[in-house]
Formats: structure tokens, sequence, C-alpha cells
């Protein structure tokens, strides 16, 4: 189990964007249980807020030089990446000072210890360390004292590395504005899964192996251009030599053609595996749709047998199988005539009560249960969603259809073109053949291909090798983190039905990472978001955040994000900490959100640090919990927040509106409007 943070205090001394309550008095803030409501508008530094617990952590590094990138690269680093100079002074260049006196301090309690890390703000050099109470000597050299500091925080939070750790907190325990998507970037969802779940020696052996593989493929590749760049050379020197014989040119043309054919033939393995992929992605939702068709025609049938009883409970079962049959596939039990015209006829008979067999009306019938308005809609619903179903099945045939031609097309013409490459080759190794013996220059590059063929040969067997080896250890993991498939999806599941309309689901796929130039992947746990929506039967795979709305998209990866913290941390109590949750969601799913997050806040002894813009006040009632029923309440909420009204630095907004700011902060505490 991986240890997260409870932040319990926060200094931040001599910052000129935070003066404090009383000028230069600065920010000293304890974190109790529950919320923390840092309530502020645009400009008073919300965001240099929770940007200031993140760097204490994190110190000057991070997983690149600009900070978290909006996706993860298939590999991440072996150590943490020093920020560029104008990241590092983030904080530096928000104030007149450059922040030079500034510092802030942060406590955070893992288990039983409570750590106090305290940073320079104008270049988040480490002040000092203590855990404890007790002052932990890291070293004088600046970058000892950071390669210990990271050392510890490795073992605070159980990962194997401070790479982890940053994982840990970008895409777990930090929510920031730009959201970073820990279900929605593949790779940082495999890099995430593998260092939460797996065993700290097995996730560092992962990663390790993983970057061996970009490496020797990297060799291979680099290696195979110095060998194309001396056969190149070679050739020339050839056809140099020999250019007014027939053999050069004809080996010049087809060597024109070959290379021309190699071109194509790397380019059509790049879009062979992607048809594939989109083959296989087509022929699963066709499969699910004919499923879902399939079913759906089954509850028309079901319904129209239960209307036949339930009106007609005397009927011969005899009677009642040759009406079924009619309406089930428009064939005579009795003739074997095709009755569809009669089938329309008996299920218009049905919608109005007459008796499909006599045709008796409603008011004639003596052995007839009345209710057949009823059995009317249930079978119109039910029939309107299998139409659905029919024409989603048609559409994902269609689908599937395109992208399997595709497929086919493309492979098609990969073999004709590698024939033709086979041919070619040894058409070029015969002219070479013919061509007049060499001497000098050219034996020396004969001399120097040959070496290094050998040594691409050797790389690629490397690379082979530590392919082999990553698929190994990938084995190993899979089993671990499928083994908490069930628990994440029960957990997400709980998560999302609080916060969005649609019903959604967290499904486990097989993912593949690609870590090479080449075709080749890795398979490895992944997960998808499965949700309903208007317009379409059932629940479709989201593979994307573009196959959901913005709010949408958030508000699936928060849920992703807290089922992962309680089973990854086995729900041990810890700090989540978001930035403006109401962005993008309209009223509604405003007070759902709200009072998620209220229900996560006041579990066990868990913070959460949300920052609020004041763009609706609803929310910030419902974090609270609702509305406050006594001025005990409201006094206790004014206990959480961090008001930036009042201590931060005021912009021309909060000289001029000052007081009606602070109405609608006070209207969002009672729940009054």
């Amino acid at each position: 189990m991986i240890r997260l943070p409870i932040l319990t205090y926060l200094r931040i001394e001599k910052y000129g964007l935070f003066p404090g309550a009383t000028a230069g008095k600065g920010i000293e803030w304890s974190f109790t249980k529950g919320l923390c409501l840092i309530a502020g508008i645009n400009g008073l530094g919300k965001t240099t807020l929770i940007t200031m617990l993140l760097r204490t952590f994190t110190g000057p590094f991070d997983l690149t030089a600009e900070g978290l990138p909006e996706k993860l690269e298939s590999i991440v680093p072996e150590r943490p990446v020093v920020l560029k100079p104008r990241n590092i002074r983030f904080f530096a260049q928000r104030v007149a000072d450059q922040a030079a006196n500034g510092a802030v301090t942060l406590r955070a309690r893992f288990g039983g210890d409570e750590l106090e890390i305290s940073r320079r703000l104008s270049d988040l050099r480490l002040l000092s360390f203590a855990v404890n109470a007790k002052s932990i000597d890291l070293g004088a050299n600046r970058e000892d004292r950071e390669a210990a500091f990271q050392q510890q925080m490795c073992y605070f939070f159980d990962v194997s590395s401070f790479v982890d750790v940053l994982l840990v907190l970008h895409h777990v325990m930090f929510f920031k504005e730009d959201r970073p998507g820990a279900l929605w970037d593949e790779n940082a969802q495999r890099h995430v899964l593998r260092a939460l779940f797996l065993e700290k020696d097995l996730a560092s052996q992962v990663a390790a192996a993983e970057r061996r593989v970009q490496s020797a493929d990297s060799q291979a590749r680099n290696i195979s251009a110095s060998a194309y760049t001396i056969e190149q050379k070679l050739q020339q020197a050839r056809a140099s030599q020999a250019s007014a014989s027939e053999q050069s040119l004809q080996l010049a043309a087809e060597q024109t053609l070959l290379d021309a054919e190699l071109k194509e033939s790397e380019h059509l393995e790049n879009l062979i595996s992607q048809f594939d992929e989109r083959r296989k992605d087509a022929r699963r939702e066709y499969e699910r749709a004919k499923l879902f068709r399939e079913e759906a025609e089954s509850a028309v049938e079901s319904l129209k047998f239960a209307a036949l009883v339930r009106l007609f409970p005397t009927m011969e079962d005899a009677v009642r199988l040759v009406v079924l049959k009619a309406l089930a596939t428009g064939e005579c039990l009795v003739c074997g005539a095709d009755t569809h015209d009669r089938l329309k006829e008996v299920e218009a008979q049905l919608a109005k009560g007459i008796c499909p067999v006599c045709g008796a009306e409603p008011e004639q019938q003596h052995h007839v249960i009345p209710g057949f308005r009823v059995e009317e809609k249930r079978v119109k619903r039910a029939r309107d969603t299998a139409q659905l179903a029919v024409k989603e099945e048609e559409a994902s045939r269609i689908t599937y259809e395109e992208t399997k031609s595709q497929y086919e097309s493309v492979l098609d013409r990969l073999t004709t073109v590698k024939a033709s490459i086979q041919e070619r080759t040894l058409r070029t190794r015969q002219l070479s053949a013919e061509l007049p013996f060499e001497a000098g220059d050219i034996l020396h590059l004969q001399k120097s291909l040959e070496l290094t063929r050998r040594s691409q040969r050797q790389a690629e067997s490397n690379r082979a090798s530590a392919a082999k080896e990553l698929g190994a250890l990938l084995e190993r993991g899979r089993g671990v983190i499928e083994k908490q498939a069930k628990k994440l999806a029960a957990t997400f599941k709980w998560n999302v039905k609080e916060m969005i309309a649609e019903d959604a689901d967290l499904v486990r796929i097989t993912g593949q990472a690609r870590l090479t130039q080449g075709k080749e992947t890795f398979a490895v746990p992944a997960f998808r978001s499965e949700m309903t929506a208007a317009d379409r039967p059932g629940k479709s795979l989201r593979n994307s955040p573009d196959d959901v709305s913005q709010s949408q998209r958030e508000l699936i990866d928060l849920a992703f994000r807290l089922a992962l913290i309680e089973i990854a941390t086995g729900g041990a109590a810890c700090t989540l900490t978001m930035e403006t949750p109401e962005a993008s969601l309209d009223e509604l799913a405003m007070h759902r959100v709200g009072l998620a997050l209220h229900r996560f806040a006041s579990a066990g002894d868990n913070r959460l640090i949300v920052t609020s813009n004041l763009t609706n006040a609803g929310m910030i009632t419902a974090m609270f919990g609702g509305l406050a029923k006594k001025a005990a309440d409201v006094s206790l909420r004014q206990q959480h927040i961090i008001n930036l009204l009042d201590v931060a630095a005021p912009n021309q907004a909060v000289l001029r509106s000052r007081a009606q700011y602070q109405r609608i902060l006070m209207s969002a505490l009672t729940g009054k409007r």
C-alpha cells in the first residue's frame, strides 16, 4: 500500500502576493479535518497557492524541464528533471521583490510521522527538513540535499523512485486547473498503475526495462541509419567508377526503386498497425451492438408473450405458440406462408385489445384481463429500443466492414511491396557482382559496411533480449493490477454515479504500450470508461477525451482518481487538492459534485483543499454539506476558509468591489441567496 500525505500546516512568509490579513504577517494556516476552501477571484493567487503546495514537495524538479506535460511520453525519465530557470522562478516573477526573502513551510503527516518542509520561494531551494520536529541533516551541497530529500519522499510515499512520487502528486493528489488526465492519458495511466499497485522492486524493474527497450531500439535504429549511409556511399563510389557500364545504370535505377519501396514498406507497416487497432475496436463495437440488438429483440418478444398471457389467460398453449411464431418471424406455423401483412394486422388488434384468433372486440370478451393499453406502451418502448439497437448494429457493421477493408487493402499492398523488395534486392546484388573489381576507398567502404551491419545485428539482438525481459516483467505485474480491477470498478461506480447523470462503468481492457518507433507493442492492463448517451442503446466505450464532454471528462477522471486513492491506500486518510471544481458545470451538476466532494472531505481524517472563483455560491454550499441551519454552522465554516479577499494583495476588482465579493462568499457559506 502506498501512503499519501495528510497536510496539516502551512506558513507563507515575506511573499508580496500574500501579505496577510495584517500586512507583513503572511499566511499561517492549520489544515483541519474536512474541507479547506481557498476563496477568491481571478488574480488573487489561488493557482499560485496550490502550486506552492505542490512545489514544496517537488522542489526545482519535475517530469520534464517545463513541468508536467499535457500528455506523458511512453517512457518516464530515470531521474527527475531539473526545471528550466523561468519555471524555477515561477513565484519570483509574480512579485516586485523577486521573492528575495519569501519562504513557504508545509507540514504533512504520513501515518504516525509528521514532516516539515521549508523552501525559499525565489528559487525553490530547500531550507530545512524535519521529521517529528527533529531536523534532518541532508548535507551542505544543494544537489546532495535535494537527492537526499527525494529519497526521504520515496520512503514516506512508499514508492520505488522520486519519479513515481511526481506521478502520484500530479495524477492522483493534485487535480489542477489544466487537469492532466490520470484516466485519459494512456501513458500516464500505465505509469500510475505501475507506481501505485506493483511492489516497489517490480515497479522499478519494469520502468528500467522499458527504458532499456527504448534505448536498445534507438541504438539499433542509429546503427541501421549509419549502415544505410555507408551503403549509399559505397553505391555512389561504384557508380562513379563504372558510370559508363550498362550494369551501373541498371544498378542505379534498381537502387532508386528499391529505396522508394523500402520507404513505402515502412509507411505501410505503420499504417497496418493503426488499421489493425481500428479494425479490432470496430469488431468489438459491432459484436457489442449485435449482442445488445439480440437482447433488445428478445425483450420485445418476451413482452409480447407476457401480453398474450395477461390479456388472454385462457388461450391454449398451441394457439399462443402459433400467434407468437407469426409475431416473431412473420411465418405461419400451420402452413408456412409469409404472414408479414397479417403480422401488422395482429399487432394492431392486440394494441386495441381485439382477440387475434376470433376477432372479438374487448367488450365481447369473457376471459380477458383488460390492460391492453399498458401492454401496448410497454411493447412500444421495447420495440423503440430494439429499433435503435438495429440502427446501431448496422452502423457498427458498416464501420467494421470499412475498417476491415482498409486493413486488408493495406495488407495486400504491403505483401506486394515486400515481394517486390525481395526481388529487387536480389537483382541489385547480382548487378553489383557484375561490376568490375573495386579497390582502395571502395574496399574500405565494403569492410566498414560489413562491420556496421554486424553491429546492427548485435543491437537488434539486444533489443529483442530487452523486449523479452520486459515482457516477462509485465506479465508478473499484469496479474497484480488485474486483481485490483473489480475493486477499482466498484469504487469508480460508486463515485461517478454521484457526479454525472449518465450511467458509467470502469472496464478493464488490454492496452498497448508503444515504447519503440517500430510497430512492436507490449500488452498492459488498462482501464476505460463505458457510458450511456442520448440516441444510443446501452453503454459505449469512451476511448479518448474527445468521446465525452469537457465536464464529463473531468468528473470521470475525478471518480477514477478517488477510486485509485481508495484502493491504493487501503482506505487510509489523505489530502486531495482540486482547483475550481465548478469549471464547465451547470448548476445541477455543481450541486451533485459539491455533495460528492463533501462526502470525501467528511470521511475519516481526510483533507480536501479546493479553490473557488466565487462564480457559483451553490457549489460552495454543497461542498460544505448544504444549507447552514444556525449561526454556529456559519462560524464553523469560516474556520475552514483561506479568504484571499482578506490575506492576498488586492487587485483593482477587490479594491472596487470587496464588500460585494464578501457578500457572495457569505451567501455561499449560509446557502441563502
